[in-house]
């Protein structure tokens, strides 16, 4: 039976189906956070989740060493919220499912991300910004649903700063100070990609358009052979 669990996991197919259960199973913990009413719900997704790390155990060869490196997983099967009937409690380790689900799959979004070209600073920013709206629904009064603090969290980064919504907590505000400062940084992030890009495509511009760019950044000091000029050039690249 171990055997049979060792070549399920490690084949290509099952390793497919195996990042398509995952992703619902996010899914289904992110909508838990946000309806944040539906304990039966959380209790279904308890139930996979220890299913999982049972079955993973049971396959391991260094059983010490898997409890280790999964202790995030460990916590988050741990129903005390939902015994104990707390919501805090509840909002926690739903947070904490969500948590021990991305990072069981972390190396695996490095590689898409790097096969797509995307920049992991600003996956990683954007990916904060989720995550760090989940614990503000849970410690902030003020923020009832989650949308009310992934607003909060959008509007502060970006440092629009609308003041309809501010944490009041201690937590809270070191939160807020933290995403301000980033917000600042982002700016200088933007500008100094924007410039980078620009830069970079006027390094592969051909040399009849990079002549012909420079030309008209002289206007209106061009002469009638410069016009000239810029037609032959132009001429040139259109035969070209």
């Amino acid at each position: 039976m171990i055997d049979y669990f060792k070549r399920y996991i490690t084949s290509n197919t099952a390793g497919r189906l195996h990042i398509l259960y995952e992703v619902t199973l996010a899914s289904l913990v992110v909508y838990s956070i946000i309806v944040d009413t539906n304990y039966s719900l959380d209790w279904f997704i308890w139930g996979i989740l220890v299913i999982d790390y049972v079955t993973r155990f049971a396959v391991s060869d260094n059983k010490v060493e898997f409890v280790k490196t999964n202790v995030l997983e460990l916590i988050a099967i741990i129903p005390l919220g939902e015994i104990f009937q707390s919501a805090r409690l509840i909002r926690l380790f739903r947070v904490l499912r969500l948590l021990a689900i991305i990072k069981k799959r972390k190396s695996s979004l490095n590689e898409v991300f790097s096969r797509l070209n995307v920049d992991r600073y600003i996956i990683l920013l954007i990916a904060s910004m989720f995550i760090a709206s989940l614990p503000m629904v849970w410690l902030e009064p003020e923020f009832e649903h989650y949308g009310d603090a992934l607003w909060w969290v959008i509007v502060t980064t970006t440092t629009v700063g609308y003041g309809d919504l501010y944490p009041v907590t201690g937590i809270g505000r070191i939160i807020a100070i933290f995403y301000m400062l980033v917000g600042i940084s982002l700016i200088g992030i933007v500008t100094g990609t924007v410039a980078s890009m620009i830069t970079k495509r006027k390094k592969v511009l051909p040399p009849e358009l990079t002549f012909v760019h420079n030309k008209i950044d002289e206007y209106p000091e061009l002469t009638d052979e410069d016009y000239e000029e810029i037609v032959r050039q132009i001429r040139k690249m259109k035969k070209g």
